[in-house]
């Protein structure tokens, strides 16, 4: 068995994508919120612009301007949450495949027969028993060239994040 996550957040790749992806997520976000914020200055405005003096097709056309705005906003992050998934694919995908090859390496070189992610194999409700099966993690961790010092640090790091 081996620790995915582990693995990953040990890899300086993986660090420098994740933290342009919570750069983007930010970006997205911000703009998100200046959106809403538009559009609900907007409302708050034309509700106290329209009276009942005011005339139907001014009404009307606050109404479609604010509909239209509120489109926008969909539309926004609908756009918004695909081009985000597809930059998580984009960087992570190429992490995760050389993580695997490593791991089909292991394996080879090991002669097992199956290595299985043990946060996976848990959440599959596959029950691994630690005392009696080989730990791979730190022997893929060094076919990708991270150091024990990094695994620890990593470790460490997220115990204490727990």
């Amino acid at each position: 068995h081996f620790d995915y996550a582990q693995i990953m957040q040990s890899m300086p790749e993986y660090k420098t994508a994740a933290s342009d992806l919570e750069a983007l997520g930010k970006k997205y976000q911000s703009e998100i919120e200046g959106m809403q914020k538009e559009l609900q200055t907007k409302a708050e405005k034309y509700q106290k612009e329209d009276t009942d003096a005011t005339p139907a097709n001014i009404k009307e056309r606050h109404q479609q301007e604010l509909q239209d705005m509120y489109q926008r906003l969909q539309q926004a992050q609908q756009d918004n949450s695909e081009q985000f998934q597809q930059e998580q694919q984009k960087k992570l995908q190429p992490i995760t495949q050389k993580v695997m090859n490593a791991v089909n390496t292991v394996a080879q070189e090991g002669g097992y027969v199956y290595i299985v992610d043990k946060n996976a194999s848990q959440q599959a409700g596959i029950v691994i028993n630690e005392a009696l099966s080989t730990d791979v993690t730190s022997i893929v961790m060094k076919k990708l060239g991270i150091s024990a010092a990094a695994a620890a640090k990593t470790s460490s790091a997220t115990s204490t994040k727990k």
